[in-house]
């Protein structure tokens, strides 16, 4: 993938190649490797955003946007790691996941030397959510950018929350609620103007580029509502290296297969460069990607998936004032009025009735 300039790349590198696992380290400090589903203690759920927020509702709100500042980190660094040193976009997610692989399978065997036991029936899917949410997921991503452009290929990957919604609404029963669908509205309208979808020099539409974006975003909101469910069953430092791993078995092979497919200067597995390059990539795996992806299923204990899904807009936002910041990239003002209505549209599930909640449980 080759480098891009301006604040658009920055936004498009948001859902990385390593934005596919899903499973928190921090919420399994005391969970054994497998739960009697019948003995784990029912977390409510607030039913819809337009019912009043519990306090641990709020607690899940505040973790999510940790979460999504916490994430947006990421962005600037892989930018960097393309320009400075061309480092590949899949050797780059090959590697940042088989990082993530070892600390997180360290973590399993000093603390947790039990977790890896685990029933055939908790560990294939796990397995193949890992080929498909992590490593089909990241390859389909680069394609997208490649296919579409940076800008519609973040269009597109952002439309994830609205399909988290509607497999909320069928999976776990959530109402929607008015905040709830302007918020969503409101994001998308605000990614178009971040990115510059305005600009005619930014339009690059075909057929098979935009079934490739919807598919990320389909993968990307698959992982998010499959995670609700999954991180109350399986200690999750276990489930976090077995998808992670199975996920970089699935780029490896990707990356091997590359020459085959004819095309011209295919990706190189050890095409990172100096040691520098390899300190970045290893910060960028075990810092901002792996505390933003605990936190955020940190915060899925506390809010429905459909939440959390429209607050990680957020994300978008917080990398350009990063890349402002540090980067010395510029925004026009449309760009400006875009990060203002993704923030608002993230305040809206605060706009919640006086209603007592009607709560619902995540395993149900």
């Amino acid at each position: 993938m080759n480098a891009m300039c301006g604040i658009e790349p920055c936004v498009a590198l948001l859902i990385s190649p390593l934005q596919g696992y899903l499973i928190s380290p921090l919420q399994g400090e005391h969970m054994p490797c497998t739960i009697n589903r019948s003995k784990i203690p029912h977390r409510p759920f607030v039913k819809s955003i337009g019912e009043s927020m519990s306090s641990t509702t709020r607690t899940g709100y505040l973790l999510c946007v940790v979460a999504a500042i916490v994430w947006a980190g990421t962005a600037p660094g892989i930018k960097y790691l393309l320009d400075i040193y061309h480092v590949p976009g899949v050797t780059l997610a090959l590697w940042r996941d088989v990082f993530v692989t070892i600390v997180a399978g360290a973590v399993v065997f000093v603390r947790y030397p039990q977790a890896f036991r685990l029933k055939r029936s908790e560990l294939i899917p796990l397995i193949i959510l890992g080929v498909v949410s992590i490593g089909i997921y990241h390859a389909l991503w680069i394609w997208s950018v490649s296919l579409n452009g940076a800008a519609i290929a973040v269009v597109l990957i952002y439309l994830f929350p609205t399909f988290v919604t509607i497999g909320a609404r069928f999976m776990f029963g959530e109402q929607l609620r008015w905040p709830q669908m302007v918020g969503l509205l409101l994001s998308l309208i605000g990614m178009v103007l971040l990115v510059k979808l305005y600009d005619p020099a930014q339009i690059k539409l075909n057929w098979l580029g935009i079934t490739v974006g919807l598919t990320t975003a389909v993968l990307q909101a698959f992982y998010v509502l499959y995670t609700q469910r999954a991180v109350q069953t399986v200690n999750p430092w276990a489930s976090l290296t077995i998808t992670m791993a199975s996920g970089s078995v699935a780029l490896l092979v990707i990356l091997l297969c590359a020459p085959l497919t004819g095309i011209a200067n295919p990706p190189g597995l050890f095409q990172v460069g100096n040691y520098m390059a390899w300190l970045i990539l290893l910060a960028l795996a075990i810092g901002p990607t792996l505390g933003g992806y605990a936190l955020f299923n940190l915060s899925l204990q506390h809010i429905p998936a459909s939440i959390g899904g429209l607050i990680l807009v957020l994300e978008a936002p917080t990398a350009s004032a990063i890349a402002i910041i540090f980067l010395g990239e510029r925004l026009a003002a449309l760009q400006f009025v875009g990060v203002a209505l993704v923030l608002v549209s993230i305040v809206l599930p605060t706009l919640l009735t006086r209603r007592p909640p009607e709560l619902i449980h995540a395993h149900e």
